[in-house]
């Protein structure tokens, strides 16, 4: 609620602003338009960790059941004023079926019992020809806004300027709004340049099913130092059920481990704000730009932990942050008709990411005191933890290195007859994948910590595909979407993934009932295994949803 208010507090001055400049005789123009959604969805997969006994540590986030149960009433209205200004206003309330009880005291709030959501997608004023004939062609748009840059479908490397919502897998790749100052100018022709400046940072909104990967226990550590994550995987072993080598038997847990985390945000300064700036032209009938990015990663990442507890439990303490980083970027879309008109695009950037280390610390052995820790490598090639006296300096190991790395899209589509539509992509790194070098994962046995981890590459390759097929005069369509995981290279080790197979389908069926009405019946299917991308309990499980939707 209070997120509401704070979206109300920021918007509806932006909406008035543009009323309070009304010349008497100005011509105003107004568009209103809106719609009404209701989504229900069922999981049809659970998902918790196989551990033979409850312990403080274990997940049961993920049951099958009503997953979601939502509905959503969306307005959108346009001020024109005159030729020279222009207000627009996107909300939209969303009221979920589920309440939010957490104790006797939650009976008592409405906004428990019955919980809703305000969301601003859009509170903004454009100010056309800003300069007149001084800098003829100069535009500003000031509030809350997305500006999304790329060429390719969904999976835009170089559109950083706003985070993006990962909360629900069908609202793919949205983009969340952010208070936003951007100028653009036309000087000449097609050429146009574009500025954009971003006082404060808005994270990424993350799915329920995050604390799986940021919380996890028997989850390998984020860093990038082998030997170092190998040895905090052997002293997890002590905390959670092992199978004995020999016999197989699961012998019980010495302790129970507890993960517990804090995520600070970037403090609100000059220094923290971002920025981004971009050039697009036309040549030879194509689109073409170059663009800039400085900020942030809207996916936090784990810089600080410390180790405390007692003879039968141990609690871990994990600070995590948004990782700094600049990027640049090149895109290049249009057709080509020799080949009927097909459409393409490429879209690559390169990321400068500002370099995490972890720093560790012990305070079981000195709870007053948290000692910092080290790892040393033995005569026998393994690592042991030392703890180092107070006041005494220990070598972090790396969570996210400064050298750069790639991601790129490459993709076509094509329509057949107006009845078929193909679109089909190459992937280099997920919306979710930031930095070099390899990351592990847990094998399908996370129990058996003995076990190796599978280890990839931290951006990895994907193809997407999707199809549509059009029928009863254009009402009835079906789709079907789909993400495929493919074998990796480390372009730093020049190492190939220990690939298994993971994917991700979504088929769908859209009706139009009427002129703007649907409805809508799909899944989304998660595939693999738990040690690869997609099986991961961290993606989400497999769903099912009907949805309906009027607009107006």
């Amino acid at each position: 609620m209070r997120r509401g208010l704070a979206c109300l507090r920021i918007g509806l001055p932006l909406l008035a602003l543009p009323l309070s400049v009304i010349p008497a005789r100005a011509d105003v123009d107004l568009k209103f338009s809106g719609s009404i959604s209701s989504d229900m969805r069922f999981r049809l997969q659970g998902e918790s960790r196989a551990l033979p006994t409850p312990t403080p540590s274990q997940w049961t986030l993920l049951k099958n059941g009503f997953s979601r149960n939502e509905n959503r009433i969306r307005a959108q209205l346009g001020v024109k004023l005159g030729q020279k200004i222009r207000g627009v206003a996107d909300a939209e309330l969303m009221l979920y079926g589920f309440s939010d009880l957490r104790d006797i005291d939650s009976t008592t709030l409405r906004d428990r019992v019955d919980p809703y959501y305000l969301e601003v997608h859009a509170a903004y004023i454009d100010v056309y020809n800003l300069f007149g004939d001084v800098i003829p062609r100069f535009d500003l748009r000031l509030g809350r806004q997305t500006v999304p840059w790329g060429a390719a479908d969904k999976f835009n490397p170089i559109s950083n300027l706003n985070t993006l919502d990962l909360s629900d897998p069908l609202l793919f790749g949205r983009a969340l709004a952010n208070n936003m100052i951007r100028a653009d100018w036309n000087p000449i022709g097609d050429l146009q340049m574009t500025a954009v400046l971003v006082p404060v940072f808005r994270p990424a909104q993350l799915p329920r099913t995050a604390p799986f990967a940021l919380l996890d226990p028997l989850r390998p550590a984020p860093l990038l130092d082998q030997g170092v994550r190998a040895a905090l995987d052997n002293e997890r072993a002590v905390y959670v059920p092992v199978k004995d080598p020999v016999t197989g038997v699961l012998l019980p847990a010495g302790r129970t481990l507890t993960v517990e985390a804090d995520v600070l945000a970037p403090e609100v300064s000059a220094a923290n704000m971002q920025a981004g700036a971009r050039v697009a032209w036309k040549l030879g009938g194509q689109d073409m730009g170059l663009s800039y990015y400085h900020g942030r990663f809207g996916i936090p990442v784990p810089a600080w932990s410390v180790s405390t507890g007692t003879l039968d439990q141990n609690v871990t303490l994990t600070q995590l942050i948004y990782p700094r980083m600049d990027m640049a970027g090149v895109e290049i879309a249009g057709s080509i008709e020799r080949l009927g008109g097909m459409g393409y695009w490429i879209e690559a950037a390169v990321f400068f990411p500002g370099e995490v280390r972890m720093a560790l610390y012990d305070a079981i052995t000195s709870p007053a005191a948290p000692r910092p820790m080290q790892y040393v490598k033995a005569a026998d090639g393994r690592y042991y933890r030392n703890t180092l006296p107070v006041g005494a300096q220990a070598d972090r190991p790396l969570v996210v290195d400064s050298t750069p790395f790639p991601k790129a899209t490459i993709g076509a589509d094509y329509a057949f007859g107006g009845r078929v539509y193909v679109n089909i992509q190459y992937v280099h790194g997920f919306i979710d994948e930031f930095g070099g070098g390899r990351v592990a994962r847990p094998r399908k046995d996370a129990i058996d910590v003995a076990a190796q981890p599978r280890v990839e590459a931290r951006i990895g390759d994907y193809v997407v595909a999707g199809v549509d097929l059009k029928l009863l005069n254009e009402r009835l369509l079906m789709r079907l979407f789909g993400v495929l995981k493919l074998p990796s290279i480390d372009l730093q080790t020049m190492l190939w993934d220990d690939w298994a197979p993971t994917g991700v389908l979504f088929p769908q069926i859209v009706w139009n009932v009427f002129d703007g009405t649907e409805l809508m019946v799909g899944s989304f299917v998660m595939l693999g295994d738990r040690s690869t991308k997609f099986g991961d309990p961290a993606a989400g499980a497999t769903e099912v949803f009907v949805r309906g939707k009027v607009s107006f």
